[in-house]
């Protein structure tokens, strides 16, 4: 397959400084703890790009980029994976600090820096596409809220697949379980992914809701694919020692977004998504299991 026939997945959202503190004891609040720090290029939006990229497709990374030395960093990083930015630049880069536990899971405390500043789509960004992926994390802040909206749209009307993910229990908490939903299917979005406990605070509002079909991550186990009124589960597969979930889900997506939109119906594409995310959580990192 040439590269011009290759799918082309653009990710709208963040790009930012990914500090993964990997914790080496369980960690004791007042105290010291034990831990390998180690600094990576981050970001939901950036990681699905640079997935896509890896998973054969081509990828595309959309946003706001602080100008400053991490910014340069950062973008030399997704150039490195062969991703394409079309970028803003102007402001502070941000960073999100990882935290993986000794089970792998991770928790996040998060700085976007200015790449919610972003109030229109750079010229060119949706030029070729294939499908447009945004993160639900950029609802949390204007002016790059509304502008997803109209990304969104505009895609929709030009044929692209709109893809979303519901990103994290608290996004749908503060917009509310109906009303992400209903503001999903307004705007004509194809897919939304949730993981175990996104689903649960959807409590069932994307069920059956339209054309929109729902990819509900189960990590380990079969993910389940709401699609035309049933449920299809899809089988994980297996990994023997999971070193680190961070970028997990997204590579999940991109594998996902790279099959289906090269033919495969979404079964078969959520199989592709397992399989990326399984590579991703092998190493620490986010993607550093699936990079070049």
């Amino acid at each position: 397959m040439s590269t011009s026939d290759q799918p082309l997945i653009v990710a709208l959202g963040d790009l930012i400084g990914d500090v993964v503190v990997e914790l080496e004891s369980q960690y004791r609040p007042g105290t010291d703890t034990q831990a390998t720090i180690t600094r990576r290029r981050g970001g939901s939006a950036a990681n699905v790009a640079a997935a896509a990229a890896a998973a054969g497709a081509r990828g595309r990374f959309v946003g706001r980029v602080g100008a400053d030395s991490l910014g340069d960093e950062l973008l030399a990083e997704l150039d490195r994976f062969g991703v394409e930015a079309v970028v803003e630049r102007g402001g502070r880069t941000g960073s999100v600090v990882s935290i993986v536990h000794l089970d792998g899971e991770r928790s996040l405390l998060t700085d976007r820096g200015s790449a919610g500043d972003l109030a229109a789509l750079p010229p060119g960004a949706l030029e070729g596409a294939s499908a447009l992926h945004v993160p639900l994390y950029a609802l949390a802040v204007e002016p790059l809220a509304s502008l997803v909206g109209q990304a969104i749209e505009t895609a929709v009307s030009l044929g692209v697949l709109a893809s979303v993910d519901a990103s994290s229990v608290p996004v749908v908490e503060e917009f509310g379980a109906i009303d992400l939903v209903d503001w999903c299917v307004q705007r004509g979005v194809s897919v939304l992914f949730c993981n175990d406990d996104e689903y649960l605070a959807l409590d069932g509002a994307a069920d059956g809701r339209g054309d929109m079909v729902v990819v509900h991550k189960r990590g380990p186990h079969p993910a389940v694919v709401h699609i035309d009124g049933g449920r299809v589960e899809v089988p994980a597969t297996a990994v023997a020692d999971v070193v680190d979930s961070t970028g997990a889900g997204d590579a999940f997506a991109a594998g996902t977004l790279a099959s289906v939109c090269s033919g495969a119906d979404w079964v078969q594409a959520v199989a592709r998504g397992h399989q990326l995310a399984a590579k991703a959580v092998s190493r620490t990192g986010a993607l550093r299991g699936v990079e070049p």
